[in-house]
């Protein structure tokens, strides 16, 4: 479930910083009339990158963690069901280390 939601906030923040640079430009156009808009959607731009990147950045933090988690769970599947030569090296390795402590 979470992941349909990330990937449908990674969609989402694209037309949000659409929408933040349309209505900074939409206000600098009425409190500005002479280049407002041009202004307006400059500053709509800087506010869009800063608040779209932040989302973008957690998003993409996200699916890297996704992907080591996955790749963890692999690993984990791959040594349990390891052959039984692995699975007695492994036992053996463990019981032969020196205790520090």
């Amino acid at each position: 479930m979470s992941r349909a939601l990330v990937n449908m906030l990674s969609t989402i923040n694209l037309f949000i910083a659409l929408i933040i640079v349309a209505v900074f430009a939409f206000l600098g156009n009425v409190y500005l009339p002479k280049a407002g808009a041009i202004f307006g959607a400059i500053i709509g731009f800087a506010v869009a990158s800063i608040i779209c990147g932040v989302l973008a950045a957690l998003c993409l933090i996200e699916k890297h963690l996704r992907v080591v988690a996955d790749d963890v769970k692999k690993r984990q599947k791959a040594s349990t069901h390891g052959s039984p030569v692995q699975r007695t090296a492994q036992a053996h390795q463990a019981r032969t280390e020196p205790v520090i402590g």
